[in-house]
């Protein structure tokens, strides 16, 4: 191979992976996903529940419709000076707020302290109606709900939950700020100034919790409902549902692959479900299925190439032979044109493209940046665990945390080391085969002497092997687990396909 080509193809193998990882890695949270997350992190110093005496109601004049709610228990949390912060009693579900707060005032943004109580009050009272005037806006009819009646209440919490995203967007078109801009200001006109967050805080705030969203991925879903465990209580979280468009919009590969693979992983994962299976162990069956799907494609894409591989190890001894006869190929240019012809007219005759390995990877690459760009996007994945570890985190956040190596945390970290043991283990095998195998085939001639040109070829395709193998392995440990077990299932998949390759091609050259 010219070194121009060579060059060319690196040139582009790079090309193509650049486009890959900077198109197949936007993230499909959109405004309204993003808030609810948000509000999950912090739903304000208020909280609604049943057993109480209040009453409220809200009108939407224009449709004649009103939202009406009786037995309405609103708890308001106080100001608890020892962790200088909001709490309710003795349990404090502040946390994310608190730590914003004391970093505010460690820094000396401003000191908020007892006195803005009315602030946070007057705040969440506003969010609170626009949740359920946005709530008669996009439903027909109007609601009179009773809090004492089980399903009344479970009507009144969805809605809440499904329409949070008022405190933080209007809608999905506007600035991701603007509707909490607009309450701020509103509430600013209705309480003393002193009791108001400064701007320095106000920017820490919308730093902080945006921080908290951006660091989910997980909004890629066919259908509309709750996801995942966000927030001080480990809530689930309502995503919208995205189409084929949404993903067109996000870039190339996200039309052309994530979100196929994407829709692929809902349709699976909700089959299951909607037949009793648990949903750690439907997420499980539907990674598996994916991948058993996107390798067999991938196959059938490649097979001219896999079947071309394939005949280069059964070829090893007659390879071997070639290069015994030209020794000296890396000091002599005689040699090594001399030696270049006759392995030229070996692969002519057999019908072999010795690159072929270069083409299967350049088919490969993309795909497998599309299927990480899916398993991590995917909200299917979220709900449930498997032996108490959840698929959509990273195997490396999950080891790293003390507590998941006991019951408290479910022992999840000992299913994540478990299975990154066994996706290291099947990866390895898994790449180092086909080396094993031509080693095996080449061990059938006997050398006439050492060809030092080979010797460096081989070499440098270990070290390749080599480094490819250690990136897989970093990689399964530090991205999402579901990852982990595409690349298992994957790796098992590959062994299975290499024998069976080897078997028929051993088969044909007896044949022949």
């Amino acid at each position: 191979m010219k070194k121009g080509t060579k060059i060319g193809l690196g040139v582009a193998l790079l090309a193509l992976g650049t486009i890959a990882i900077t198109g197949c890695t936007q993230s499909f949270c959109s405004n309204i996903d993003s808030a609810r997350i948000m509000y999950a992190y912090d739903p304000g110093i208020t909280r609604y529940s049943v057993g109480g005496s209040e009453t409220f109601e809200v009108s939407d004049a224009e449709k004649g419709t009103t939202y009406k709610i009786s037995g309405l228990q609103r708890t308001v949390a106080t100001w608890n000076s020892t962790i200088n912060g909001f709490s309710f009693g003795e349990k404090d579900h502040l946390s994310n707020l608190n730590t914003i707060i004391s970093t505010s005032n460690g820094s000396g943004y401003y000191t908020i302290g007892e006195a803005s109580l009315s602030y946070y009050q007057r705040f969440d009272q506003i969010v609170f109606e626009e949740i359920f005037k946005e709530v008669l806006k996009n439903n027909d009819g109007s609601f009179d709900l009773n809090l004492s009646n089980p399903e009344d209440e479970t009507t009144f919490k969805n809605h809440l939950s499904k329409y949070s995203y008022v405190k933080f967007v209007t809608n999905n078109s506007g600035s991701m700020w603007n509707s909490y801009n607009s309450i701020d200001k509103r509430v600013r006109e209705t309480v003393p100034t002193d009791s108001c967050p400064s701007t320095d805080f106000n920017k820490l705030y919308q730093s902080r919790l945006s921080s908290y969203a951006s660091s989910y991925r997980t909004c890629l879903t066919t259908r509309e409902d709750k996801y995942g465990s966000y927030g001080y209580d480990s809530t689930g979280v309502y995503i919208e549902a995205k189409n084929w468009g949404d993903a067109w919009g996000k870039g190339f590969f996200e039309g052309l692959l994530v979100f196929p693979i994407g829709w692929l992983i809902d349709q699976i994962v909700g089959g299951f479900r909607l037949i009793g299976v648990a949903d750690g162990a439907s997420a499980l069956l539907g990674i598996v299925f994916v991948t058993l799907i996107i390798r067999s494609v991938m196959l059938l894409a490649t097979i001219k190439q896999t079947a071309s591989t394939a005949k280069m190890n059964e070829l090893q001894p007659e390879i071997q032979k070639i290069q015994n006869k030209y020794p000296n190929s890396n000091t002599s240019q005689v040699e090594k044109q001399r030696m270049a012809e006759e392995m030229n007219r070996l692969y002519k005759k057999n019908k072999i493209n010795p690159f072929t390995s270069l083409i299967v990877m350049i088919i490969q690459f993309p795909v497998f940046i599309c299927v990480w760009g899916a398993l991590s996007g995917s909200s299917a994945i979220t709900n449930g665990s498997l032996l108490g570890l959840s698929l959509s985190l990273g195997i490396k956040d999950v080891l790293f945390v003390a507590s998941n190596w006991t019951a408290a945390g479910g022992y999840s970290a000992v299913t994540a080391l478990f299975l990154f043991l066994l996706m290291a283990g099947a990866q390895t095998v898994s790449m180092l085969l086909p080396q094993w195998i031509q080693k095996s085939k080449a061990k059938k001639v006997s050398k006439l002497g050492k060809n030092p040109a080979q010797q460096s070829q081989n070499k440098q395709m270990k070290i390749f092997t080599y480094v490819m193998l250690a990136m897989i392995i970093f990689m399964g440990f530090s991205l999402v687990s579901a990852m982990g077990i595409y690349w298992f299932v994957g790796a098992i998949f590959s062994i299975i396909q290499t024998f069976i390759t080897q078997l028929i091609t051993s088969k044909n050259a007896k044949k022949k």
